[in-house]
C-alpha cells in the first residue's frame, strides 16, 4: 500500500495504520481529479491481475470466461486471491477439456493444483503461488498487496464512504487474437471506478455506483456496458484512508458480483494471513448456496 501526501501527491511512501478517516465519495472524487488520480491508477493497477483460461476447440482457441485476481501478502508470504465462482468456472472447463490452461496476466498457472482454501458462501478462493510466478508477475507489472495496517485483518469500509475497485470486465475489454501454432494472445483493459459502501454486514459489502456519474480514473477509454462487468469478480476492493494529510488505501474486500451499478464483495477479514479462510458465521449460507447452485444447474440443463 502506498501513502500519498496531500500537499505533494508524489511524495515518499508512508506507512499507515487503521486509525485514519475515510473520505466521503465527494471528497474522494475531488482527490481523484487532483494529482491523486494518476498516482492511484498507477499504483492500484499493480495489484489487480486479469485471470482467464483457454482450451482448443477444433484447432482454434476458446476463451470461455475471465475474472480478476490479486496477490495478497499479510505478512506470511504472498498467495493468490480470487472469487470462488471464478475458480469453479475454470475447474468445470478443465474437467470437460483436459487441455484447459489458466493464464494469470501472462503466466500459465495450474490453479487446480494450487488451492489453499475455498468458501462458496464467502465466494472467495485462495491459491499458492511460487517465487518464480511472483517474479513473472512483477515483470508483468504486478505486485502483492501488502496492506500497511498495523495488524491483520484491516478494518472494513465505512458506510457512505468512498471506496474503489480495479477489475477486468469482459466484452469489449477483452481481445483475443489467435497467432497460430497453438499461440493465443489475450489483452485486457483494466477499469477503475469509485463506489459508495451502501451497506456493510458482518461478512460482506454492497457498493453502489452509477455508470452515468462514476468517475473513470482513466484506465479505460470508456465505461464497460452493464452486461460486461462480470469479469471484475475476484478484484480487490480498496478502502481510501486519510491520516494527517496522508492518503492511502487498504484491502476492503473481494468482489464477487458486479452488475447494473451494484458491486458485492466479501469482507477482507474472511481471509487469514496464511491464506486459509474463516467459515461463514451463518451455517445456512452454505445450504442456500447449494440450493442456488442446484437451481442454476437445472436451468442450464
Amino acid at each position: 500500500m502506498i501513502g500519498l501526501l496531500a500537499d505533494d501527491l508524489h511524495g515518499m511512501p508512508a506507512r499507515m495504520s487503521d486509525d485514519g478517516d475515510q473520505p466521503t465519495r465527494q471528497e474522494a472524487e475531488q482527490l481523484l481529479r487532483s494529482g491523486l488520480a494518476k498516482a492511484m491508477r498507477e499504483t492500484a493497477a499493480q495489484y489487480s491481475v486479469p485471470l482467464a483460461w483457454v482450451y482448443a476447440d477444433q484447432g482454434r482457441p476458446v476463451v470461455p470466461s475471465n475474472g480478476s485476481a490479486f496477490l495478497l501478502d499479510c505478512g506470511e508470504g504472498p498467495f493468490l486471491v480470487t472469487a470462488d465462482h471464478v475458480l469453479a468456472g475454470f475447474l468445470k472447463d478443465k474437467a470437460d477439456h483436459a487441455d484447459a490452461k489458466a493464464i494469470l496476466g501472462e503466466t500459465v498457472i495450474p490453479l487446480d493444483e494450487r488451492i489453499i482454501a475455498r468458501d462458496r458462501a464467502h465466494d472467495v478462493a485462495t491459491l499458492r503461488v511460487t517465487a518464480v510466478e511472483v517474479a513473472d508477475l512483477k515483470r508483468y507489472g504486478k505486485v502483492p498487496l501488502t496492506g500497511s495496517q498495523s495488524k491483520w485483518p484491516p478494518a472494513p469500509p465505512c458506510v457512505d464512504r468512498g471506496v474503489f475497485f480495479v477489475g477486468f470486465p469482459g466484452g469489449e475489454g477483452r481481445k483475443v487474437e489467435w497467432k497460430g501454432g497453438g499461440r493465443v494472445d489475450i489483452e485486457f483493459e483494466a477499469y477503475t471506478a469509485l463506489a459508495v459502501a451502501s451497506s456493510v454486514s458482518a461478512t460482506g459489502l454492497s457498493l453502489l455506483f452509477e455508470h452515468e456519474q462514476s468517475f473513470d480514473a482513466g484506465l479505460r477509454p470508456r465505461m464497460p456496458t452493464r452486461d460486461n462487468m462480470g469479469g471484475c469478480s475476484g478484484a480487490p476492493i480498496l478502502t481510501f484512508v486519510e491520516q494527517r494529510r496522508v492518503f492511502s488505501w487498504r484491502l476492503g474486500g473481494v468482489v464477487n458480483e458486479a452488475v447494473d451499478g451494484l458491486v458485492k464483495a466479501a469482507r477482507a477479514d474472511c481471509i487469514n494471513p496464511d491464506g486459509t479462510l474463516n467459515a461463514h458465521p451463518d451455517p445456512l449460507a452454505y445450504r442456500r448456496d447449494r440450493d442456488l447452485s442446484a437451481w442454476e444447474e437445472g436451468q442450464s440443463s
